[in-house]
């Protein structure tokens, strides 16, 4: 039995977040501190969440077939891309992603996408939408191409996270296309004089083909009340389930993967109840399980928007346990390490 325990958002803290996260999460902090260092995966959740779900990388990870696939399309054997409608705001001689727009009616999301695939028809591409929200653009051809979530670069100025690879280029160009298309479209010009947020860019990633998982898939029991990863999970075949309100030891899988929900940026008011809630609802009963056998093997993922760091935790020894007693491990310096 293998336990694979995710804890979103904890490595974009500060040390002195990590600091507060760590008084109310000894146990956590002790599990860390017994793993033989971390392994990186620059990738982050995105990769950390395919390879749990046995999904191969391809230039992309293939997000989007599968999201497309659990939207209820049928993504046969083309090259899909997610395509989030977003918004972009001026920053000095660059732009800025501030939302992903999730409050589009039937009738804009429709208006917005006929301007779209009206222009790109030629070009190949054809955008689609099973839901306002949740658009996909389907390739003629397979690109060669690199993107990134739209959630490493909230916040940020975009020239550093836009697609890369030989088509690249093309796709920028592409991308400066859509954004005059949206610029100034009638919904657009209607949404921002009734004070919403307007869908002035696409955002494109996680392209790839659909290319059965390994048998990984079938093997693993999902618990998450992340919706993304609900339906990704659904889509590959894994058995999912909601999360429950703490740890329960479950043989209905060789593998069980933990994904809670985000724990936010630290200076939400919520923020270390959701650390304490993990510590004694988690990590204090996986703790246990994996010293008394439940699990022969214990992973902490801790994540942010663009890294994850994966600890292999083992048991400790009385040596280990007397020194942490004497000098206790601090969360804020086990996770500086991996963002050094």
């Amino acid at each position: 039995m293998q336990l694979t325990l995710v804890v979103p958002d904890l490595l974009d803290w500060s040390p002195s977040a990590l600091a507060a996260a760590g008084a109310r999460a000894p146990t956590l902090t002790r599990v860390l501190a017994s793993a033989d260092g971390a392994t990186l995966e620059h990738d982050g959740p995105t990769a950390v969440l395919c390879t749990e779900l046995g999904i191969a990388k391809q230039r992309d990870w293939p997000m989007a077939p599968w999201l497309a696939r659990a939207a209820g399309l049928d993504p046969g054997s083309g090259y899909w891309l997610c395509a989030e409608p977003t918004n972009l705001l001026p920053d000095r001689d660059e732009l800025r992603l501030t939302a992903i727009v999730h409050d589009l009616s039937p009738s804009e999301a429709d208006a917005l996408l006929g301007t779209l695939n009206a222009h790109f028809a030629e070009d190949g591409v054809c955008f689609t939408a099973p839901a306002p929200n949740r658009w996909f653009a389907q390739i003629r051809s397979v690109p060669e191409l690199t993107t990134h979530p739209p959630s490493v670069a909230i916040g940020k100025t975009v020239l550093a996270f836009q697609p890369d690879g030989p088509d690249a280029g093309r796709w920028r160009r592409w991308q400066n296309e859509m954004q005059m298309l949206l610029f100034e479209h009638p919904v657009n010009l209607a949404r921002e004089a009734r004070g919403s947020t307007p869908v002035n860019s696409v955002w494109l990633w996680g392209g790839g083909q659909l290319i059965a998982p390994s048998d990984r898939a079938g093997q693993v029991l999902v618990l998450t009340a992340d919706e993304l990863v609900r339906e990704l999970a659904l889509a590959v075949g894994a058995v999912v389930e909601s999360l429950p309100a703490a740890l329960e030891v479950s043989t209905r899988a060789p593998s069980t993967l933990v994904w809670p929900a985000a724990l936010g940026a630290p200076d939400a008011p919520v923020a270390l109840k959701r650390v304490a809630a993990l510590e004694r609802e988690w990590m204090v009963p996986a703790s246990r399980a994996l010293v008394n056998g439940a699990f022969t093997h214990l992973a902490l993922v801790i994540a942010g928007r663009a890294l994850a760091a994966r600890f292999e935790a083992r048991k400790s020894s009385l040596i280990t346990r007397l020194r942490q007693r004497l000098r206790p491990p601090q969360l804020s310096a086990l996770l500086a390490v991996c963002t050094e």
